[in-house]
C-alpha cells in the first residue's frame, strides 16, 4: 500500500499520468470570432468606409465612434443585422406629417361642336392625396455657408392618384359676319392703346374695355383682361352683332374708329 502511494506521488512530480491536457496560450485567436469587414456609413450625403466586426447597425457605428441624435433616421434599423451599408439622415426634430392635395391635369380636345373660344367639361378632374414626411435639418443657408434649420421632405408617398380634367375646346378662331371686316385695331388703339391686359379703375378691362356684364353677355368667362387678344377681338365681335350694330352703347367715344 505504501509502495502504490509513493509511486502515485513520484509520477506527478515528474509530470507524469496521461490525463493532464496541455494550457491553451492565452493569445490564440478564437474560432468563432467575425473577420473585420467594410461597411459604408453615409451621413448626410456624406460617405465614409470603416472596418468592422459588429453584426448589428447599433454595434458597426459604436465601433465607427458614431453617435446618433434623439430624432436620427437610420436605415437599416439599429437593431437590424448591418449590411455592406448604412445610412443616417440628421434631423434636429421629430418627422411630421401632411396631407396634401395633388392638383389634376387638365387635358384640352379641340371640338367643332363647342362654340368658338368656349369649354365644355367633358370629365370633371378631382385631385389627388398625397402623404408627406418632413422634419427640419441643418443645412448651409446663404453665401457664408452658415447653417440654420431648413425644413426637408423626407418621404412621401401618393394615398390616392389624381383624376385628370379633360375639357372640349372651341376653334380659337371664327367667322362673326360683316363685323370681322371692320377696324377692330384702330377700336383697340383708342379704348386701350392695344393693350389686352389693360384696366381701368372705373371697371372696364382688355383692349376693347369690356365691362364684366358685356364681357359676359358675349360668352367671355373670368377677366376680359386675362384673356387672349385674339379671343377679346371675337368676343367684342360678338357683341357688335349681338346689339345689333348699335355700338354707340358700348363704344361711344371711340366705336367710329371702326369705320376708319
Amino acid at each position: 500500500m505504501l509502495l502504490a502511494t509513493a509511486l502515485s506521488v513520484l509520477l506527478a512530480g515528474c509530470g507524469g499520468g496521461g490525463s493532464a491536457r496541455p494550457k491553451a496560450a492565452a493569445d490564440a485567436p478564437r474560432a468563432d470570432a467575425p473577420a473585420p469587414r467594410k461597411v459604408v456609413i453615409v451621413v448626410d450625403g456624406k460617405r465614409t468606409e470603416t472596418m468592422a466586426t459588429g453584426t448589428t447597425v447599433r454595434q458597426v457605428l459604436g465601433e465607427a465612434g458614431i453617435t446618433l441624435g434623439r430624432y436620427d433616421l437610420v436605415k437599416p434599423a439599429v437593431d437590424e443585422p448591418a449590411g455592406e451599408l448604412v445610412k443616417i439622415l440628421r434631423l434636429l426634430s421629430a418627422p411630421k406629417t401632411l396631407v396634401v392635395k395633388v392638383p389634376p391635369r387638365t387635358i384640352r380636345k379641340k371640338s367643332a361642336s363647342v362654340p368658338p373660344w368656349d369649354e365644355k367639361v367633358l370629365r370633371p378632374g378631382r385631385p389627388g392625396i398625397k402623404i408627406v414626411t418632413w422634419a427640419y435639418v441643418r443645412r448651409p443657408a446663404g453665401k457664408g455657408g452658415k447653417l440654420k434649420p431648413v425644413k426637408k421632405v423626407i418621404t412621401q408617398r401618393i394615398r390616392r392618384k389624381p383624376v385628370t380634367r379633360v375639357l372640349a375646346v372651341g376653334p380659337e378662331s371664327a367667322g362673326t359676319g360683316a363685323a370681322a371686316r371692320l377696324n377692330w385695331r384702330g377700336l383697340a388703339n383708342c379704348e386701350s392703346n392695344n393693350n389686352p391686359k389693360a384696366v381701368n379703375p372705373a371697371g372696364y378691362y382688355g383692349l376693347y374695355q369690356f365691362s364684366m356684364a358685356s364681357w359676359a353677355s358675349a360668352g367671355g368667362t373670368g377677366k376680359p383682361s386675362d384673356a387672349s387678344a385674339a379671343e377679346q377681338t371675337y368676343r367684342a365681335q360678338v357683341l357688335y352683332n349681338k346689339v345689333n350694330g348699335r355700338w354707340q352703347g358700348q363704344w361711344p367715344n371711340c366705336g367710329k374708329y371702326l369705320f376708319g
